[in-house]
């Protein structure tokens, strides 16, 4: 896919970070304290230095085709407020997971929704996938509402699922296809 592609919604522009927005990246993760619970490669002293590494990867992730990294960027300020992600591809299954997460002081507005909404829609009618599967720690219930209010069927718990700080988790799985959306 091209790196410059855009997805527009009412209020966000999901794109790809550009190295220069790593000082921004940086100061929305280390001062949001639930981001760091949940993903394991956030933490209160995430700097700019990380942020532009992660930039590049994400980069380099779109041009190989493996996956895609989308910040949300408000439209009425140009903050960058979290990111969504299509990842983990099973092309023979045609199938996909999907990740997301928000700044603290952005949650509870809908941001998150609002782009996972766009990020599915554009997964089934561009990308033609037939699936797509959310993969969330048991525990963390904010996440899991919002699969549930994205559409997401809840599947089951799959032991040693995803890595955390190295070692394997279990993960909660929800589903999303077509039908469920349209």
């Amino acid at each position: 896919m091209r790196t410059h592609f855009s997805i527009y919604t009412q209020r966000l522009t999901l794109r790809l970070p550009i190295i220069e927005e790593a000082g921004p990246l940086a100061d929305v993760i280390s001062i949001s304290p639930s981001l760091h619970q949940w993903l394991d490669w956030c933490s209160p002293s995430f700097d700019k230095q990380e942020a532009e590494k992660f930039i590049t990867a994400n980069q380099l992730n779109w041009v190989k085709d493996l996956s895609y990294g989308f910040g949300l960027f408000r439209k009425s300020d140009k903050a960058l407020i979290g990111m969504v992600a299509i990842s983990e591809f099973y092309r023979s299954f045609n199938m996909a997971s999907i990740g997301y997460w928000v700044a603290d002081e952005y949650q509870q507005q809908g941001y998150g929704k609002e782009a996972l909404d766009a990020l599915i829609e554009f997964s089934f009618s561009q990308l033609k996938l037939t699936r797509l599967e959310i993969i969330c720690d048991p525990d963390n219930v904010t996440s899991h509402h919002l699969a549930t209010r994205c559409g997401a069927v809840k599947e089951g718990i799959f032991r040693n699922r995803f890595i955390f700080d190295g070692k394997p988790k279990a993960g909660l799985i929800f589903s999303i296809i077509p039908e469920d959306t349209f």
